[in-house]
């Protein structure tokens, strides 16, 4: 089977990015054949395929001189944000990778394509593959894109109810996805979010010193809780001189500014940037707990990583990634669920419940640093369970889909 994996950011720095690498890999073990279709700019290399089944969209080029659009108004690298762009923009930038497209379509000629994000690109990919397989990914962000900017959606994205299937993070968003793009519910399938297992995996050995570290990693910005994250764990070292927390990621604009100011001259907070997932993995599995206090989460496929590399998280009421879990690993004290404050436009939290959502991540975070400095293990029957949300479970279902809904003919 030929397989043309489509997405419009760069694959990898972004659990959406992530996802698309990760499928692509573990596809490999059906023997299929696969390229690839994706945004690049600077000097972003992706070599999980062989070069001449590539086909990158060149941004911050001559033809397309903006950086990439990210389906989040803030990434881990420089992007345009949708919302912004005029008319002269969104064409150089449709018009690019219609031709990426057209030139797959002409090479490749795949037999199905998983196209990530219901969104303007994976619209267009229906609009000129109208006769192969269609397999949408719904990362949520799109979700958040089309509520915030319901006229681009209406505008660009009107092909996305001729999907085939459609994969969902959880259940608790498939009438939403129906509702909002028009897909019927009947193509919509569960499939949840997974995590790399052979870079997140337990340390072999102990701690090899006597701080409880501390470590949060995602976009630097408001929606992510990390400013109030920074407010939480000042106030709980103030009394616990043995925490380090990490934060890590690339501050970028404003927000460099106010991680500077928050963070002060704090001996016990540090700002780390790490850029390849292997680095990343390395880097936390000697830590001890993870932190993710975001007002917004697709799924918050960081948390899955950091529970299968035997941290207890502390994360908000994040619905996707409560459901995914289940209660075995919920109720298991792995993790610690902090209460989310009333939120606007998707990711905002009103100004007056801040102070006690601060709160209350500080008393959860207690809660994790006690049973860290009380050692108490990490349970083996959840790092089991775990490993039932690693990428091998996922693509067999992937696979599965697949070979279940191709046509019975390939394309000549």
């Amino acid at each position: 089977m030929k397989i043309l994996h489509v997405i419009a950011q760069l694959p990898s720095r972004t659990g959406s990015g992530v996802y698309y690498s990760n499928v692509i890999e573990e596809l490999k073990k059906y023997g299929h054949r696969q390229a690839a279709l994706f945004a690049t700019q600077d000097d972003f290399h992706f070599d999980v395929l062989p070069g001449n089944e590539l086909y990158p969209v060149k941004f911050k080029s001559d033809r397309i001189p903006f950086p990439i659009a990210g389906m989040s108004d803030v990434m881990p690298y420089e992007n345009t944000v949708y919302s912004s762009m005029n008319e002269i923009m969104i064409g150089s930038w449709r018009a690019a990778f219609e031709d990426e497209l057209f030139r797959a379509e002409r090479e490749f000629k795949p037999d199905a394509l998983i196209l990530h994000h219901l969104w303007i690109l994976t619209s267009a990919a229906v609009g000129i593959f109208d006769n192969r397989i269609k397999i949408g990914v719904c990362h949520n962000t799109d979700i958040r894109q089309a509520e915030q900017h319901p006229d681009m959606k209406n505008k660009y994205a009107g092909n996305l109810k001729n999907l085939d299937i459609v994969f969902s993070l959880s259940d608790s968003h498939k009438q939403k996805i129906s509702d909002i793009f028009e897909i019927e519910k009947s193509k919509i399938v569960t499939i949840g979010g997974g995590f790399n297992q052979n870079l997140f995996f337990p340390a072999a050995s102990g701690k090899k010193n006597d701080k409880t570290e501390i470590v949060f990693s995602a976009k630097i910005e408001k929606s992510k809780g990390v400013f109030e994250l920074v407010k939480a764990f000042k106030g709980i070292a103030a009394a616990k001189p043995n925490l380090h927390l990490d934060i890590i990621g690339v501050p970028g604009g404003e927000n460099i500014h106010i991680l500077r100011s928050l963070i002060g001259n704090a001996g016990n907070i540090a700002v780390v940037p790490i850029k390849s997932q292997k680095e990343l993995a390395d880097y936390i599995r000697n830590k001890d707990i993870f932190v993710m206090p975001s007002y917004f989460e697709g799924l918050g496929l960081m948390a899955l990583e950091c529970l299968a590399s035997g941290l207890r998280v502390v994360a908000t009421e994040i619905e996707a990634l409560m459901s995914l879990l289940g209660d075995t690993v919920n109720n298991s004290g792995v993790i610690e669920y902090v209460k989310l404050p009333r939120i606007y436009d998707t990711d905002k939290p009103f100004d007056e419940d801040v102070g006690q959502f601060v709160g209350d991540l500080s008393s959860k975070m207690l809660l994790q640093i006690e049973r860290v400095e009380n050692g108490e293990p990490f349970p083996e029957e959840i790092l089991l369970e775990m490993n039932k949300h690693s990428w091998i479970g996922k693509t067999e279902i992937i696979n599965n889909v697949l070979t279940t809904w191709i046509p019975k003919t390939t394309v000549p």
